[in-house]
């Protein structure tokens, strides 16, 4: 196989896949974008909510901040949702947008287990991450909730570990409602 390049300052495509045997052949890679957004879903939510696809996003942005445990707490037991997972690019700035706050990061549903690794509280999968330069780094402690095991998102988007006793705002998500209003 043959590739080339208009013009690169580090050489050509050619020179830098002599080395590597490709696996995956090149005219099964798509050249489409994925769409910024996804489609609005069929559900409504709640006042105080945002609607982004098809879940409701709520952020508690007050002066008083939480730890992780009781941030997700907050969001399983109050607010019927789990602290948020986040999937694309797209979805960051989402959160970013509805994240005022001017007091804390906050708290995402990631955190770490010593048998699995990173992974979302509300099981999605892990395919997209967002972490801060130099982030994770305390990839290798033990899974207990008082080391840097629990995910908090910094104002710009990016992600950092840190100690789940910290205080922080958080953001919740739960799949949008279908309900009826009843007039008394």
């Amino acid at each position: 196989m043959h590739y080339s390049l208009v013009s690169s300052e580090a050489g050509t495509l050619n020179s830098v896949l002599a080395s590597y045997q490709l696996q995956t052949p090149v005219s099964n890679l798509s050249a489409e974008k994925p769409p910024s957004t996804p489609a609005p879903g069929d559900g409504k939510c709640l006042p105080g909510w945002w609607p982004y696809g098809r879940y409701c996003y709520f952020t508690y942005n007050g002066k008083v901040g939480y730890s992780w445990p009781e941030a997700r707490h907050i969001c399983q037991e109050v607010n019927g949702g789990e602290l948020a997972s986040i999937h694309s690019r797209a979805e960051v700035e989402f959160v970013r947008n509805i994240n005022y706050t001017k007091y804390h990061y906050v708290w995402i549903g990631l955190t770490r287990d010593r048998s699995y690794g990173w992974g979302w509280t509300d099981l999605t999968s892990l395919g997209f991450t967002n972490w801060a330069p130099g982030e994770p780094n305390e990839a290798f402690h033990d899974g207990d909730v008082g080391k840097e095991n629990c995910v908090e998102m910094y104002h710009d988007g990016t992600w950092n570990d840190n100690n789940c006793v910290q205080k922080r705002g958080f953001v919740c998500r739960h799949r949008q409602c279908r309900f009826t209003l009843r007039h008394a």
